[in-house]
């Protein structure tokens, strides 16, 4: 009795034991566990932008549902992250006559997309693009769309599909009669706009289209550059469908790029007249300091009936307020639902006045519709700002669609519709989640390694999710990117953070 009395009191104080770590596991914050596997699929992820000369010395990760952004109200929520709110995506294709409807569950991301709007035209794309036509969907024969409206949704999330479809009746039919693809997604870091759309518009990988940030420092220049300078197409570094298509038909097609932000613009319309052989596309970029539309003479063409279009109207004879908010300037009308109507009047008005559809040659119009993004940033994904600002895109799409309509006729054209990211939402504070700043990530980074003069790093914007690092500075304090890269690591709100040296070998296993 003695002995089974210990036996019984010994496996209770056992499984008391194992209860309290139990306890104790889940307890515990995030950020005390890392998955290895993960590790080394976002390192792929990196590897798969890394581009020699433009990719930073220090790349990083947050931890999940954690955001790192700068001390700005326009950037509340940041996206750039590996975790499902920002790498998730709808991406659909619908088009009676074409495109056989469905569901369908196999993988897909945004490379995907270009060649398989190219198959639609007959096309192949250059041995650049990554992706791969998507002809599971396609209907066969020799019949041609008159048209293929490719637009992509900034920072739209795919569970908005579901969580808000009361307020997307004309996504949702879309959704319904189109080919649905239920699991695509992003996959490289970061997940931005400038790196989405030239992989959506390419088909290539960030790593071959060289387009692998919002901005690049210029370590020659000792600042950083933007992308699309003076918007100019010329550091992106592979062809696009817009471009083959120009080619192919020898300039006949109209192609039309448009987007509210340079970034989304420019590679959708391709290079235009500066690629050799091309010729002037459209293009139309939003001008947020002045509130109009404008382009790069030298590659593309701006239509006179858009050149006096300007923001103002849309809270001229207001209050100039939305939901509250103040709307009355050219940058801050951009986070309203308003400024949907702003995009898409353009976009109808040049359906209406081109010669769209008019003949046997498939045109191209390219959107990028900005709204949700700007919403999302400012006011995050569970507001009743963002569900007004998708409401409103819906019927703005609406309007688009029935314009093509009367200018092409309902079954003679394909509609593409995807995200270049999603958005996070509000950090839970109960998981030790939470918001940090880059400034303050700096100033770690300062006092740790570089506490006399603070001139190690030298730029780091969040989105981008890469440190620029001062080679000289780093050689004279006897410090090495890895010790960085370390320490970045050992903070409680990040992931993981790798050497550039790293993801260059990774990707150099990554191959073709």
């Amino acid at each position: 009795m003695p002995s089974h009395s210990f036996a019984l009191r010994r496996r209770l104080s056992v499984l008391l034991l194992a209860a309290a770590a139990s306890t104790a596991s889940a307890a515990e914050p995030v950020h005390a566990r890392r998955s290895p596997s993960e590790r080394q699929a976002f390192l792929e992820r990196f590897a798969r932008a890394y581009f020699p000369g433009r990719t930073g010395q220090i790349v990083v990760v947050a931890r999940e549902g954690h955001i790192i952004t700068r001390r700005d109200p326009a950037v509340t929520y940041m996206h750039g992250s590996p975790w499902p709110y920002d790498a998730r995506i709808p991406f659909l294709i619908y088009g009676p006559a074409f495109v056989r409807p469905g569901t369908y569950p196999g993988p897909v991301t945004q490379q995907d997309m270009a060649p398989t709007l190219a198959a639609l035209l007959g096309v192949p794309m250059p041995g650049t693009s990554a992706g791969r036509p998507l002809r599971a969907i396609l209907n066969p024969g020799p019949q041609r769309p008159r048209l293929i409206l490719l637009a992509v949704l900034d920072g739209m999330r795919v569970d908005y599909f579901d969580r808000h479809a009361a307020a997307l009746p004309t996504l949702t039919r879309l959704r319904r009669q189109g080919a649905w693809f239920s699991n695509a997604q992003v996959n490289f870091l970061p997940t931005i706009t400038s790196v989405a759309h030239a992989t959506i518009a390419t088909g290539a990988d960030p790593r071959v289209h060289g387009i692998v940030a919002n901005a690049l420092f210029d370590r020659v220049a000792g600042q950083a550059a933007d992308v699309y300078p003076g918007l100019s197409p010329r550091l992106l570094m592979a062809l696009t469908l817009a471009d083959v298509w120009s080619l192919q038909t020898d300039g006949r097609a109209i192609i039309i790029g448009q987007g509210s932000t340079v970034r989304a613009a420019i590679p959708l319309a391709g290079h235009g007249a500066c690629l050799l052989n091309g010729r002037p596309v459209i293009a139309v970029s939003y001008n947020e300091k002045r509130g109009v539309w404008e382009t790069n003479s030298e590659c593309y063409r701006l239509p006179d009936y858009l050149k006096d279009r300007n923001a103002s109207a849309l809270w001229e004879g207001t209050d100039g307020l939305w939901m509250g908010h103040p709307i009355g300037t050219p940058g801050d009308v951009r986070y309203s639902a308003v400024f949907s109507k702003f995009e898409t009047d353009a976009l109808r008005l040049m359906i209406e006045r081109e010669p769209l559809g008019s003949d046997d040659i498939a045109d191209l119009v390219l959107v990028n519709l900005k709204t949700p993004d700007y919403v999302g940033h400012r006011y995050g994904p569970d507001s009743p700002e963002t569900r007004e600002a998708l409401a409103a895109l819906d019927r703005d799409l609406a309007g688009v669609l029935a314009a093509l309509d009367a200018k092409v006729g309902h079954d003679r054209y394909v509609v593409a519709i995807t995200a270049d990211h999603g958005m996070p939402t509000e950090p839970d504070g109960r998981r030790g989640q939470g918001r940090h700043y880059t400034d303050d990530v700096v100033k770690r980074i300062h006092e740790k390694f570089d506490p006399g003069q603070g001139k190690l790093v030298k730029h780091y914007e969040p989105e981008n999710a890469q440190i620029a690092i001062d080679r000289v500075r780093l050689q004279e304090l006897g410090v090495s990117l890895d010790a960085l890269a370390r320490y970045l690591e050992a903070q409680p709100f990040v992931f993981a953070a790798y050497t550039e040296q790293e993801v260059g070998r990774a990707a150099a296993a990554l191959g073709r």
